[in-house]
């Protein structure tokens, strides 16, 4: 009888172990700001201060502004910068020197310069490169070769091409593909395998590819879906289940819609949230808590509402 409620035991917990992983939702609405707080030059959110949860950040024709996340809502206004800081082909967030804090990066038709952050602000204008560097179908800052340094990508009608950051600058030019690799409803980088290096992310009207990064370059075309998958209100690319890799969410009219990663294809639908949840100013994916999943942000003319991954 003994070695019967063992074999029992031991069904139950390979059964367990066999299950479909829960399904993954974002939680309630919660206001995050009790005002409107947005940029007219641009709103992102990023981990400026190094604590593993995304700031909120606007950028408007004066200065750079932050709220920081304190896991529950964003806190007071701060001014990050004394002066105006944006560029005229894009401003972007992500951490370039490896010290886990999102620096600011502005890319102009002369050159991109950063401004590191120090926890507390944006320091003085860094030369990243001599020269103009920037994609006609897109310019991206991610780290492909996971050394903790977020890396410059330009996306071009013949290929893709990198920069490495070494911690004060960007190298020099690096073929990441030979052939066009673009898609025709976005490109993206963020890390779908897990391995810690930004993948190639192409959706077109088809299906999603992804060619993977080696460290070195990006890799043959792999089908992630065998079926169309975009959101007529936007396609993202976020880890929302924890597991340290990116996942495809698609927000439509009527809810969001998630399809995990398990490192080889994105897998079957799941619905996010059961009705909409999009913003007039803006729909983001970053995680504001530090649970190492990504939230659902919306910006609308009012505040800042979060709905919490779990």
């Amino acid at each position: 009888m003994k070695n019967t409620s063992v074999k029992l035991i031991a069904a139950v917990v390979l059964s367990s172990a066999l299950a479909s992983p829960a399904q993954a939702q974002f939680n309630l609405n919660e206001s995050w700001t009790q005002n409107p707080y947005y940029g007219s030059r641009g709103t992102f959110f990023a981990d400026v201060t190094g604590d593993g949860k995304a700031d909120a950040i606007v950028v408007n024709n004066d200065k750079i502004t932050v709220r920081r996340s304190n896991g529950s809502s964003f806190t007071g206004n701060e001014s990050w910068t004394q002066n105006p800081y944006y560029g005229s082909r894009g401003t972007f967030f992500a951490d370039v020197n490896g010290d886990g804090r999102a620096d600011a990066i502005v890319v102009n038709d002369d050159k991109i310069t950063v401004r590191r952050s120090n926890g507390s602000s944006f320091t003085g204008n860094e030369s990243w490169t001599q020269n103009p560097y920037y994609g006609s179908r897109g310019t991206f800052f991610a780290d492909v070769n996971n050394d903790g340094r977020a890396d410059a990508i330009v996306v071009n009608n013949d290929k893709i091409t990198v920069r490495r950051s070494n911690g004060s600058s960007f190298t020099g030019n690096e073929s990441w593909t030979q052939n066009p690799y673009y898609g025709s409803r976005g490109t993206f980088f963020a890390d779908v395998t897990g391995d810690g290096k930004a993948d190639a992310i192409v959706v077109n009207n088809d299906k999603v590819t992804v060619r993977r990064s080696n460290g070195f370059s990006f890799t043959g075309n792999e089908s992630w879906t065998q079926n169309p998958y975009y959101g007529s209100r936007g396609t993202y690319f976020a880890n929302v289940i924890g597991s340290g890799k990116a996942d495809a969410i698609v927000v439509n009219d009527d809810k969001i819609t998630g399809r995990r990663s398990n490192g080889f294809i994105f897998t079957g639908n799941e619905s996010l949230t059961q009705n909409p949840y999009y913003g007039s100013r803006g729909t983001f994916f970053a995680d504001v808590t530090g649970d190492g999943r990504a939230d659902a942000i919306v910006v609308n003319n009012d505040k800042i509402t979060v709905r919490r991954a779990f």
